[in-house]
């Protein structure tokens, strides 16, 4: 299983972003958004209201924009987009609506454009034994498979599936939390059962907190397009 150092790297090897229409659905800070920017690629980041507040906050790359909605409902024209990323958003799309969001993304791209799904994977001993603190996704994640999949049924095809991982540090996961969790009270007791956890696996490994690194362990999945 190979290991990256970050979506951009995953992305880097596995697709050709300039002068690409590309849009980036559920962007968060929108750092994906500004690094293809900076690529020569014209990025649309989509995402609610309170987090596109977040990513406008920093300057911007290059040829970029930021549009609110959501998967199900994308607020593009048919046929406009080159490549659509969704990079550990899908499985956050209401289970009852991952139909609708597979069919908005057969809608939005173009022929022989491509649909690019990282989605994080559940093992134990890996990232998920803290990140499920938050919230456990596994069976949001195991749905959100399955209707990756289920585009081959409405016409993209399977370019790429494969496992991979990034590693995490506990800071890393405090940075997380700050991000998504904005009850301090809540955010307090998060890290408290977090750092309680990472230091017994720490201590299994015979390292520091501070230089153990979880495996965030991932499923990528690139799906095209045809001509139907």
């Amino acid at each position: 299983m190979k290991n990256y150092l970050s979506n951009n790297e995953v992305l880097s090897e596995h697709l050709h972003f300039t002068g690409k229409e590309v849009i980036d659905v559920g962007c968060g800070n929108g750092d994906i958004v500004r690094w293809l920017a900076a690529r020569c690629a014209h990025v649309t980041g989509l995402d609610s209201l309170e987090m596109l507040e977040k990513a406008r906050s920093n300057p911007p790359a290059g040829a970029e924009e930021y549009v609110a909605g959501e998967a199900q409902r994308l607020p593009f024209a048919d046929k406009s987009a080159d490549i659509l990323l969704y990079l550990a958003s899908f499985h956050h799309v209401p289970p009852a609506a991952m139909a609708d969001a597979a069919g908005e993304c057969r809608r939005v791209l173009r022929q022989g454009g491509r649909a690019v799904f990282v989605e994080p994977v559940y093992r134990p001993g890996a990232y998920c034994e803290i990140t499920r603190l938050v919230e456990d996704e596994s069976e949001l994640i195991r749905k959100a498979h399955a209707a990756i999949v289920s585009l081959s049924i409405l016409g993209l095809t399977v370019e790429r599936e494969e496992h991979f991982y990034m590693e995490r540090s506990f800071e890393d996961y405090v940075r997380l939390i700050g991000f998504f969790v904005a009850d301090a009270a809540r955010r307090e007791i998060i890290l408290a059962r977090a750092r309680e956890t990472t230091e017994r696996f720490s201590a299994a490994a015979g390292q520091d907190i501070a230089a153990f690194r979880y495996r965030s362990l991932c499923r990528l999945n690139i799906m095209v397009r045809g001509a139907s």
